[in-house]
């Protein structure tokens, strides 16, 4: 019955195209602005899904910092894997002296103002990323550990006209007696895009520890192995020590979320209307057939055909128009996602979930819109319709 199917569907085929054409436009925004929620959704995941697993811990009250016994308390918290301490050490313009220390450089009677931030040299991946090359020199590395040398954001080293080799004069002032200390620049860092990374100059937490004779840390990077575990260990952290505060992104990313799922909603909502607009033209074309064939159903009927064969026989050709227009709207919309995909830095995602659906909602549209047809074409009388014509 397929054949009679397609056959039928073609007898009008100006009518017949710009039925599936409306189905095609419908599906294939529905696939695009999907492709689109999807790439938005990754996006955010790939930005600040590692950021929303992550506890920013920072001391605020105590004159100790954050001594090694917080720190193996808060490791000890179930569902931490790792805790990252850091060190942060800045320097205002003009000389006046900042956590840690006074650190310049001269550059024709002028002083740059930098900022170190202190970490161990085998936790740069976590704060970095372990993608993140050196476009020139190398990273930090765990033969470092004491050793005066910096590691500079891509910023910082075109800003402040900083090359591997160069060396960036740290000035300690204690008891107004001045101390320099001279680091060695051994990499500088490719673009980002993150500022807390191109603007920034990495030294090993021991040397500036050991240069300041030292030890406090202000702030912890603490991990967590699941996001959903992220606010419970934020408020055990806090209720622990009464001089640190705990931070994190979790409220942030809930919102980007939620935020999206209103636009995907949104969008959903647009092409909804555009499916319905095209399920009504199936039903104007069905119905249409069906009074056009009047003659021709009525003498199926007289020769035996049943009230089941005739419905069926209609909800086929309504099934085929929707299915096709499926197809055209299917290669619409990975047309549009590819072109999205070559004119911008922007990657949507036409996911196999997301084409079932689109497939699935056509067919059950095109289904849904020859009922009404079927039925009236199976409630034919023959002899009346024969009579008639």
């Amino acid at each position: 019955m397929l054949d009679i199917a397609f056959k039928n569907v073609f007898r009008q085929k100006s009518r017949s195209i710009l039925t599936m054409l409306g189905i095609a436009m419908g599906i294939g925004l529905i696939l695009t602005l999907g492709a689109i929620g999807e790439g938005l959704n990754k996006q955010i995941q790939d930005s600040f899904g590692d950021m929303a697993a992550v506890i920013d811990v920072r001391d605020f009250e105590s004159e100790d910092g954050i001594t090694e016994d917080m720190i193996q308390d808060i490791r000890d918290i179930t569902g931490v894997t790792d805790v990252v301490a850091i060190g942060e050490y800045r320097i205002s313009r003009g000389g006046h002296r900042g956590f840690g220390g006074m650190m310049g450089r001269m550059m024709g009677g002028s002083s740059s103002t930098l900022e170190f931030t202190a970490l161990n040299p085998e936790d740069q991946d976590y704060l970095i990323g372990e993608n993140i090359v050196a476009d020139d020199g190398r990273k930090l590395d765990v033969s470092d550990d004491f050793q005066y040398v910096v590691l500079l954001g891509s910023t910082t080293a075109y800003n402040q006209l900083y090359n591997v080799g160069d060396e960036i004069e740290y000035q300690r002032v204690e008891n107004d007696t001045t101390d320099s200390f001279h680091f060695e620049v051994v990499g500088i860092l490719e673009e980002t895009g993150d500022s807390t990374i191109d603007e920034a100059a990495f030294v090993p937490l021991s040397t500036m520890q050991d240069l300041e004779d030292d030890d406090k840390i202000t702030q912890l990077k603490v991990k967590v192995d699941e996001v959903e575990n992220v606010e419970p260990i934020q408020q055990e952290i806090s209720d622990m020590f009464d001089t640190v505060r705990a931070f994190s992104a979790i409220t942030l990313v809930r919102s980007l979320e939620s935020t999206l799922g209103t636009i995907t909603m949104a969008v959903y909502g647009i092409g909804a209307v555009s499916i319905i607009v095209g399920g009504i033209g199936i039903m104007n074309t069905m119905i249409m057939s069906v009074m056009e064939r009047r003659r021709e159903i009525g003498v199926m009927k007289a020769i035996g055909a049943t009230t089941t064969n005739i419905l069926m026989q209609v909800l086929e050709e309504s099934a085929v128009l929707s299915l096709i227009g499926g197809f055209i709207g299917f290669m619409l919309g990975y047309g549009a996602s590819e072109l999205v995909k070559s004119h911008t830095s922007f990657t949507p995602i036409l996911s196999p979930e997301l084409i079932a659906i689109g497939f699935a909602f056509s067919l059950i549209l095109g289904m849904g819109a020859g009922l009404y047809p079927a039925w009236a074409a199976s409630r034919l009388d023959p002899i009346e319709v024969l009579r008639y014509e």
